[in-house]
């Protein structure tokens, strides 16, 4: 059983220090973004940088961080950014703290997402990554850019997060595939033994399911209304505004856009099927190979961020920029679902990846 081990360790040298590799060079990542905006936020307090906050206009789409005066609102981004760059210089000089930092990491990425998704930004970042995929690419604002800038933080403790706790999960591993082994040798003696067990293959959990059906109807809805419009009919819509966008070309964005939700719908769904775990048929060369695990779950993270920080700006859009939803209840309606679609596909995400890295662990056993 020793030499075994030995063997493991000595043929697979880099999966052992991987976790450990990728967890540094995302907190030593994090720490220079903490940095940074710690610096600009001195500068944006002090008057020497011009900030991209501190003048909300009504009817306009703006960020709760541009209600507070330029002082507080640097204060905030500010202290936010000590935060992060204490944590991050913690983890990097003290490593004996990795290991329990776990917990600490996942609660400051959680944090850190919510203060930046619902405070720091607005809808804009979502409403020009759209333009990008309709391969528009109108001039981006400074302030849009610095949003943009800010929601990197919560992807690398997000990141940082998933790097501490796949070395955790991978340390555990050895214990609990010894109980699974255990357990398929004895089906497989009674003759009752699954493929999906015998591949390692973990059930998909009951609250994935139900995740997974709300992250595919929100963007099915969504989709519908710009199919819509794009063939021709203005459901909810006055035909004044309806002509108008026609001269400008909005249905075809919409359908752009109709063609990308959906499309992201149906790779969701791969995040409880098996052919998100292994490429289909129709995938040509790499048809029975293992999907990456980062190749599922890095988009799935983007867009999750995405549709939150696009969501909630358009709630406080509504609630205090004077946007109204009379006469536009189809166009702002199923964008105030934005949120409930991310909050799903974040946690389908956590269970896929949380699923394949314990069908991985028991492979390599």
């Amino acid at each position: 059983m020793k030499t075994t081990q030995s063997y493991t360790q000595s043929a697979y040298p880099s999966q052992s220090t991987q976790p450990l590799n990728l967890g540094v060079i995302m907190i030593g990542l994090s720490a220079v973004w903490s940095l940074t905006m710690l610096v600009v936020s001195v500068l944006w307090g002090s008057g020497l940088l011009l900030p991209p906050f501190g003048h909300a206009e009504p009817g306009e789409y703006n960020t709760l961080l541009d209600y507070l005066s330029i002082p507080a609102g640097a204060a905030l981004v500010g202290s936010c950014a000590l935060l992060s760059l204490t944590l991050a210089a913690t983890l990097l000089t003290l490593p004996r703290l990795r290991g329990r930092a776990v917990a600490a990491a996942g609660i400051f990425a959680v944090f850190l997402t919510l203060v930046t998704t619902v405070v720091f930004t607005d809808t804009l970042v979502l409403a020009y990554l759209g333009y990008t995929l309709c391969l528009q690419f109108p001039p981006i604002p400074v302030a849009v850019l610095w949003q943009g800038f800010m929601l990197l933080g919560p992807g690398l403790w997000i990141a940082v997060w998933a790097s501490l706790e796949s070395r955790r999960r991978s340390s555990r591993a050895g214990a609990d595939a010894a109980v699974v082994d255990a357990s398929v040798a004895d089906a497989s003696t009674a003759g009752v033994i699954s493929v999906d067990a015998a591949e390692g293959r973990q059930p998909v959990r009951v609250s994935a399911k139900i995740a997974v059906g709300v992250a595919v109807a929100v963007p099915v809805i969504y989709a519908s209304t710009r199919i819509l419009w794009a063939l021709g009919i203005p459901f909810g819509l006055s035909p004044e505004f309806y002509s108008e966008g026609l001269q400008v070309g909005m249905w075809h964005s919409g359908l752009a856009l109709a063609i990308a939700g959906l499309l992201g719908a149906l790779l969701t769904l791969g995040l409880v099927q098996r052919w998100g775990e292994r490429f289909p048929r129709w995938t040509g060369p790499l048809v029975g190979r293992r999907v990456p695990i980062l190749l599922a779950t890095i988009p799935a993270g983007i867009v999750t961020l995405a549709m939150f920080t696009g969501g909630m700006g358009m709630i406080h859009s509504v609630l205090l920029n004077g946007v109204s939803i009379d006469g536009n209840w189809v166009t702002i309606g199923p964008t105030l679902l934005f949120p409930l679609w991310a909050l799903a596909l974040g946690w389908v995400t956590y269970a896929y990846r949380a699923r394949r890295l314990d069908a991985r662990a028991f492979r390599r056993q």
